[in-house]
């Protein structure tokens, strides 16, 4: 089901209205919760190599 034109619009006006945070103030909650905000969305193609080891290895365990 797709939204109605009005409530598109209606979005798009809340997040004009919305504040925006700048990359300092990200790095500031960061740091408050101790994590790393990495641009990147997906893993890399290590990160995904090295889970599918863990996988791995966790079968063989059982």
């Amino acid at each position: 089901m797709e939204p109605s034109p009005e409530a598109i619009a209606w979005g798009k006006r809340q997040a004009e209205r919305s504040p925006r945070w700048t990359d300092a103030k990200w790095r500031r909650v960061g740091t408050i919760f101790g994590v790393v905000l990495s641009p990147e969305a997906f893993p890399t193609e290590r990160d995904q190599a090295d889970d599918d080891q863990d996988d791995q290895i966790m079968r063989d365990a059982a």
